[in-house]
């Protein structure tokens, strides 16, 4: 009889460790580390556009669901999306050797649109972004895409803000991959 105790003991110990709650608002704070790999620089100077933000819904990143699906709780960032997006591309572009201007007659522009960045967490964090990209070369567009990238990131164990913020920033730095390689097709030609 203690045996059955002990093991129901131990299997409700592990279910609740490893559900994490559903209940709570969740806020993270976005950050990006460029993801490829640092270039020379290359002469070439851009700038960079704040994105207009086209989503449906603006103070909402995500929702952790419960195990049948529906939303229990918000993800909420604690820093401006539209700012944290704009910035990393930044970076990125830095990273990729380009030189980044804040002048407005910048013979090199770069703007667009977020459409969608969401994270859900129910067994696992799925993060999906929507974006355009626009490069605009003295006045003309060179470059007008959309890009939109939905992935898996890993099982989700406790709901925290955090992870919320990391599958967001892996969603993002996967669109990158995309855009700068499509940038530098344009501009390294």
């Amino acid at each position: 009889m203690n045996k059955k105790l002990v093991y129901l003991a131990m299997i409700g110990i592990f279910i609740i460790s490893s559900s994490g709650c559903a209940l709570g608002t969740r806020r993270p704070f976005l950050t990006y580390t460029p993801i490829l790999p640092a270039q020379a620089k290359n002469n070439i100077t851009l700038r960079v556009a704040p994105f207009k933000d086209e989503r449906k819904i603006k103070d909402t990143v995500g929702y952790a669901r419960n195990v049948y699906g529906m939303r229990m709780a918000k993800v909420m960032p604690q820093n401006d999306v539209i700012e944290w997006i704009t910035d990393s591309l930044k970076l990125e572009l830095k990273n990729a050797g380009y030189a980044i201007s804040d002048e407005k007659n910048a013979p090199n522009i770069i703007e667009g649109s977020v459409f969608d960045i969401l994270c859900d967490a129910c067994f696992t964090y799925d993060g999906r972004i929507a974006l355009k990209v626009i490069l605009k070369r003295d006045q003309k567009v060179a470059l007008e895409k959309d890009y939109s990238i939905k992935k898996g990131y890993g099982a989700s164990w406790a709901g925290t803000s955090k992870a919320y913020g990391k599958a967001l920033e892996m969603t993002l730095q996967d669109a990158f991959k995309q855009v700068i390689v499509d940038i530098n097709k344009e501009l390294l030609k």
